[in-house]
């Protein structure tokens, strides 16, 4: 046979071979991939727990409680030696007046970070570690005449923000009975807006879902809510861009837990876009180190990082998906 001959057969062969294999391979590049993991929560939990590293851990008020929700929201557990010291530094930041500072160094209580200590005890489930009957003491007596409170003893002026501190503060410790009701629920209505919602300051201005969910949740607290109050704050959470695709504004991480939470707190939770928010917090994550920045195209933070674990638990995204025991 000749050299030609044979060159042909074994071209031939070879074409058949192909011909055999071509559906084979058409099959292998049809099979879907396997879904990629939306968050790296391994990542995450080492960008949380380098914390851990310093000396003076957990350092501050805040400090401790990003570290305690985010690692209980990832579904991790948190050994007995740290719980110990988060819970030591807790009763060392209550002062004599019953409120909580934001770390050692300062002992100016405040409202702000007493309700974050105790939102911190209680996932710990450690609420009666401190002096619970001189939290009530210090929160009333922040208490004002036109129904608000103030966010210190030092500064004294009602703000919407202080306002629910406390009356959260008071509920958590079974107090709310201090609460003048009728004087606490006119001032908070004083914020609304006619956009729908409720904004930081009283008289002409926007609304925002922070200061909406706030106002919502102490009318809530006092039994004061009414319907066309939530209907309101509904409509104006609709054009929002935590509700309203089209809308132009840009997102906000905190602007987006409190946007859920205000939904929630009206009874209009099956309103909140999961889908949304998860696409945003995509956007928010920090591949290189796990965690989350407080805006697109920002670093990551310990603290953007915990709120992005609030949103994704509230959307119940989280693996450890941690009871709601206080609303920051």
């Amino acid at each position: 046979m000749s050299i030609s001959s044979t060159i042909l057969r074994i071209t031939a062969g070879l074409a058949v071979v192909a011909a055999l294999a071509a559906p084979a391979l058409a099959k292998e590049k049809a099979k879907p991939k396997a879904k990629a993991t939306e968050f790296d929560f391994k990542k995450t939990s080492t960008f949380i727990r380098e914390m851990e590293g310093r000396p003076d851990f957990p350092v501050a008020t805040v400090i401790a409680n990003d570290y305690v929700y985010t690692l209980l929201a990832m579904g991790e557990k948190i050994d007995t030696g740290r719980q110990n010291a988060i819970i030591l530094s807790a009763k060392l930041a209550q002062q004599k007046d019953g409120g909580f500072t934001p770390d050692k160094s300062s002992k100016t209580s405040s409202i702000l970070y007493t309700d974050i200590a105790l939102e911190t005890l209680a996932l710990l489930d450690a609420g009666n570690a401190i002096d619970r009957n001189k939290v009530r003491t210090f929160a009333v007596s922040l208490k004002n005449q036109d129904g608000g409170f103030g966010f210190s003893p030092e500064a004294k002026k009602s703000s919407l923000a202080t306002t629910y501190y406390a009356v959260h503060v008071l509920k958590a410790v079974n107090g709310l009975d201090a609460v003048d009701k009728a004087k606490t629920v006119e001032y908070v209505k004083g914020f609304s807006k006619k956009e729908g919602g409720f904004g930081p300051e009283k008289g002409p201005g926007r609304p925002n879902a922070r200061s909406t969910y706030m106002a919502a949740y102490v009318l809530n607290a006092l039994c004061s809510l009414d319907a066309d109050t939530a209907k309101k704050a509904v409509q104006y959470l609709q054009t929002t861009p935590y509700l309203d695709k089209k809308s132009k504004e840009r997102p906000d991480l905190d602007e987006q837990l409190y946007a859920i939470r205000a939904l929630k707190e009206v009874n209009a939770g099956n309103r909140v876009d999961k889908a949304l928010a998860l696409n945003f917090m995509k956007r928010l994550y920090i591949k290189v180190n796990g965690g989350f920045g407080p805006l697109e195209g920002y670093g990551s933070t310990p603290d953007s990082t915990t709120t992005a674990l609030r949103i994704l638990s509230e959307i119940g995204k989280a693996k450890g998906v941690v009871t709601q025991v206080a609303k920051r």
